[in-house]
């Protein structure tokens, strides 16, 4: 008797934790660009992007050449094949990758800034010369070999916008991922660009203009939940941001 009533709270056990598996399951397959703005990551800086650039003495020389160089414009001609970045990101975001195949031949790369660690053997020339190489030389190198012409990387903050009644202006905050007190009324999703020419490396940024959206505090079942309401967001301004980029860097 005492065995099979131990035997039946196993089972309960084992089968409200099969339950709550199934649930979390769900919740992030439904929302995945929600579960990611939470996760914090370690993102690409202007250092892994620009080479070694600042590292080296700079002349007047190289300051006029890079001044004649960038007069000559900078261009994604359409249909060209690209790297998609996404910094913080092992891979970007499935729709941001669809939105940029609309315009050009896409291939991705990793955006998670590699931890340098100090050789074992320091008297090897060869091996140290090879970890002196930066993040965008080893990939515009990658991108030479494969034949791909531009490198696109681009960072994305979520921000939540509170009225403040006295001075009837918006405060922007960055969005943790936490829940979203019924104060914010308003969100964006800022993006920003940096593209690379693989062969020359001249670069060019762009700030797209962000997309603002009202904030429906959800007070039934039936309404969009926060979470929903940020991946429409966040799709949306995928969306505009590519056509607007396409539209900016093809050729007139």
């Amino acid at each position: 008797m005492k065995k099979a009533k131990k035997f039946a709270k196993l089972l309960v056990i084992s089968c409200l934790s099969l339950l709550l598996i199934n649930c979390s399951t769900d919740r992030t397959s439904k929302n995945p660009t929600y579960i990611i703005s939470k996760t914090e990551s370690k993102q690409l800086t202007d250092k892994d992007i620009f080479d070694d650039e600042f590292d080296k003495e700079i002349t007047d020389y190289d300051i006029e050449y890079a001044a004649k160089q960038a007069k000559n414009g900078f261009f994604v001609p359409l249909n060209s094949s690209i790297i998609l970045v996404q910094s913080g990101a092992t891979v970007p975001d499935a729709f941001m990758q669809a939105e940029f195949s609309k315009y050009y031949h896409v291939s991705v790369y990793n955006g998670v800034p590699q931890t340098k660690h100090l050789p074992s053997n320091r008297k090897n020339k060869d091996f140290s010369n090879n970890f002196n190489n930066s993040y965008m030389k080893k990939l515009r190198f990658i991108a030479a070999k494969g034949g791909q012409d531009t490198i696109i990387v681009y960072w994305g903050t979520i921000e939540k916008g509170v009225l403040d009644k006295k001075t009837n202006v918006i405060n922007w905050t960055p969005y943790d991922g936490n829940k979203l007190s019924n104060e914010t009324k308003f969100l964006r999703y800022l993006l920003k660009f940096t593209l690379v020419d693989v062969v020359t490396g001249n670069w060019s940024t762009y700030f797209p203009a962000n997309i603002e959206v009202d904030y429906i505090i959800p007070k039934k079942s039936s309404d969009e939940s926060a979470e929903s309401q940020i991946d429409q967001l966040i799709r949306k301004t995928y969306s505009n941001s590519a056509l607007l980029l396409m539209e900016r860097y093809k050729i007139k």
